[in-house]
């Protein structure tokens, strides 16, 4: 059995639980503080779909319970199933009943379900959809369905064949895409994984799940993690349903679907910080570090909540790149589902409108520190040691957008000198990216400089040599915060992080000096002795 307070947000634990539990490996139980609808629809989905009747028990029992069983940790825990929602869990303290998540009785309203024609009787996989919608519902104690806009499936990654053996099944069922559809990165580059040396078999089966999904109806160029710099992007006031897989054209009304629970309850505030420190930020080059690092460091002051961010709009502006890295960042400590940035976001603009949140947040606020950003860049760019060399220049987690590709560009050529032989630069971005790069000739200028781009997908699917170094002792060195987070447990490798232009700068000398901190993070704060004696 697992205690696990909750998921961390990924789609992908629904893709685990599924493998766990088709390999008869999954755990006996779950026991969670907190409800987890992702968890749920792996062992849904092999019930529904695969029907598998050994399926582990998902149940939450509040944080009091938890904190209890987490004293309790070196005691026998058993758990009695029962024949409704509830399950018995018995401690050195008693028994105690939690909710089974996997039981909870069919809460969706009558009317809600009305707008559902005989046709999803006569499509099995149309039913089949509906039926794991509506116990996800009953999960989140949701009474209607609202529609959606569109969708963005997250489940396109090969980690097994009962991801596989999902989405042909649904295929051979006939099913279809209801609304537009996009697809997060695969797990190989569809046209040239030969010539980036992946093993066939993993790759003809990684391209299977995203042929399935194209014959589902969904975008062919797409295959991205960056879904918002496609055309058609979502506005103000949709309703979408980006991660999950889905062939009913509405969804659960739940969670930040619903306008209070959209609320901050937490104030980041990082006024005094940037206002004090907005000159020297605004005359350096490698500031572009700055937006990861503060979303590195929001997420983890956030504690869950959702924030509201206070002092970006003393910057002259902040970027759709800049709330990229950001928004990453973000997600890679963060577990609250959304942020507002006040006077930048659609949701915090106006003096009234950020007021009012600011309201909400009942006076919990958390100070944003000169102290609190050096331990964010430290901890990201913790790879340094005895030598200065980079081997890998990773680019494009999220995927490089075409601004970045023109400034990538700018980049390498101003100064003429070439990239230093045997230092590979690698950039991973969509099709459409790619393509629109290719019109303005970015591409070719930094393919001719030696940049090589990977499409179809990113970073957190590049696990092995040849395109992660042989060497274990190799350094990679990234712009990215999110990958600085999960590079080093994805690649046993070692990791740096800086600015687009350390990057640059680096694949130019092979190297990147043990500078300490950055230009724009220097003027925040006296160096440190550690600092000064690098």
């Amino acid at each position: 059995m697992l205690c696990l307070p909750s998921g961390r947000g990924s789609c992908t634990g629904s893709q685990v639980m599924l493998e766990l539990i088709l390999n008869g490996v999954a755990p006996r139980a779950v026991i969670l503080r907190e409800a987890d609808v992702i968890l749920c629809v792996g062992v849904i989905v092999a019930e529904e779909f695969f029907d598998v009747r050994d399926l582990p028990v998902i149940c939450v029992v509040g944080d009091e319970k938890f904190e209890e069983l987490l004293k309790d940790n070196d005691d026998f825990i058993s758990l009695r199933d029962t024949a409704n929602e509830d399950v018995v869990i018995e401690t050195k303290r008693g028994p105690f009943a939690a909710k089974n998540l996997l039981r909870m009785k069919d809460t969706l309203e009558s009317s809600s379900m009305a707008a559902f024609d005989d046709s999803y009787q006569d499509s099995h996989a149309k039913a089949l959809a509906l039926k794991t919608i509506r116990r996800v519902a009953s999960i989140s104690s949701a009474t209607e369905l609202i529609p959606i806009k569109s969708a963005h499936i997250d489940a396109v990654t090969y980690i097994g064949r009962g991801g596989l053996n999902f989405v042909q099944k649904l295929v051979q069922l006939g099913g279809k895409v209801a609304v537009p559809t996009t697809l997060n990165s695969q797990s190989v580059d569809r046209r040239r994984w030969k010539q980036l040396g992946v093993d066939p078999t993993y790759a003809r089966n990684a391209n299977s799940v995203g042929d399935a999904y194209l014959e589902m109806g969904c975008e062919e160029m797409s295959f991205t993690c960056a879904p918002y710099l496609l055309p058609g992007r979502p506005q103000k006031g949709d309703d979408i349903m980006w991660g999950e897989s889905n062939a009913v054209p509405k969804v659960p009304k739940v969670g930040v679907h619903i306008t209070e629970n959209r609320m901050p309850t937490i104030i980041i505030d990082a006024e005094e910080l940037i206002r004090e420190h907005l000159p020297r930020l605004l005359s350096c080059r490698d500031v572009d570090s700055f937006f990861p690092a503060m979303g590195w460091l929001c997420g983890n002051l956030s504690d869950g909540g959702i924030p509201l961010i206070l002092g970006f709009d003393a910057l002259p502006s902040v970027s759709d790149d800049n709330l990229k890295a950001f928004c990453a960042a973000f997600g890679t400590t963060g577990t609250a589902p959304l942020f507002h940035m006040a006077n930048v976001t659609p949701e915090a603009m106006g003096d009234d409108v950020v007021q009012e949140l600011l309201l909400s947040c009942c006076h919990k606020r958390e100070i944003v520190t000169k102290d609190h950003l050096i331990h964010a860049y430290e901890t990201l760019d913790d790879g340094t040691g005895d030598s200065d060399e980079i081997h890998l220049v990773a680019l494009g987690n999220p995927h490089l957008s075409l601004t970045e590709l023109e400034q990538l560009r700018d980049m390498v050529t101003s100064d003429g000198r070439p990239k230093k032989d045997g230092i590979e630069v690698i950039a991973t971005l969509g099709r459409h990216v790619h393509s629109e790069g290719r019109k303005l000739h970015y591409v070719q200028s930094l393919e001719r400089f030696g940049v090589r781009f990977i499409n179809d997908t990113c970073w957190c699917m590049l696990l092995d040599p040849p395109i992660i170094p042989h060497n274990h002792n190799a350094m990679i060195l990234t712009n990215s915060a999110k990958y600085a987070t999960y590079g080093p447990g994805l690649t046993n490798r070692r990791m740096r992080f800086g600015s687009m232009l350390d990057c640059v700068e680096a694949s130019k000398t092979g190297k990147m000096p043990h500078r300490g901190l950055p230009l724009w993070l220097r003027s925040f704060s006296t160096l440190s002795i550690r600092h000064l004696l690098k």
